[in-house]
């Protein structure tokens, strides 16, 4: 088992890796007036926005109450009771690899770099903007983690939130599962049955955690409603990208920044 420190250290390494690999490997925007870099900063700026914050505030106070009450510890009692079966067991095994951030990072840098061969590539356009989406809400996701501070349902602790006295307040696999299907349904928002079958695909991994009885109801939404609005920034910057842009320009003789701004 790992202990505290070298999780912050995997976790960081995981971050650099994600925001190091999109601007390496990104060729998708190559002909675009906007760089990565600025298109990054905006996906950081729409999701620390006033009204995304707003709305990720009422939905920890509203998991807040459950996880601060005995609805949470009730839920889940009730799910292992009258619910959880070899049969569930069986998908839940299927269901929690699509939160496995070592298999769903590489793969979301991976078909990032399918631009190399086709600049228009739905894959490469996928990657990329999955990776952009772990990007910015991986380190929003983390810290709110260890800020709530509650722990599984098998420690004692339970799912009270007591700020920095563990980190399992938010589901890590929730938030990773969902990353990558919320992405296909906002990228297919013309052909319903894609949309919906992927809206669907998104909460197997946070089910799958509520099933292993390894996080409460609550810390499964929470993980879930991170990527929704970590990948809603995304594509705020991807439907607002020709208002402003910051590019690098270099010559032979002299360096410096682009403004461009487009009313």
């Amino acid at each position: 088992m790992l202990n505290r420190t070298e999780h912050y250290r995997l976790r960081l390494l995981a971050a650099v890796a994600v925001c190091v690999s999109i601007f390496t490997i990104n060729r998708v925007f190559a002909s675009d007036e906007i760089s990565i870099g600025t298109k990054i900063a905006n996906d950081y700026s729409h999701f620390y926005s006033k009204d995304r914050l707003t709305r990720l505030g009422i939905g920890f106070l509203t998991m807040g109450i459950m996880a601060n009450t005995n609805i949470d510890k009730n839920t889940q009692n009730w799910y292992q009771d009258k619910i959880r079966n070899k049969k569930t067991d069986k998908y839940s095994k299927t269901a929690k690899l699509f939160g496995e951030g070592k298999y769903l990072l590489p793969l979301s840098i991976l078909a990032n770099s399918v631009s190399y061969l086709d600049s228009d590539s739905e894959i490469g356009k996928w990657g990329l903007n999955s990776a952009r989406a772990f990007a910015v809400g991986l380190p929003a996701m983390w810290a709110m983690q260890n800020i709530t501070g509650a722990s599984r349902p098998r420690e004692s602790n339970g799912s009270k939130w007591k700020p920095f006295n563990d980190n399992n307040g938010v589901s890590g696999h929730s938030f990773v599962g969902a990353v990558p299907f919320l992405t296909l349904a906002r990228m297919n928002e013309n052909n319903k049955k894609i949309q919906y079958v992927s809206y669907a695909a998104s909460a197997l991994a946070a089910w799958s955690r509520i099933n292993d009885n390894a996080h409460y109801v609550s810390q499964a939404i929470l993980g879930w409603y991170m990527a929704y609005e970590s990948v809603g920034a995304v594509f705020d910057t991807n439907e607002n990208n020709k208002n402003f842009s910051i590019t690098p320009v270099f010559g032979k003789d002299f360096y410096g920044i682009s403004f461009i701004a487009r009313w």
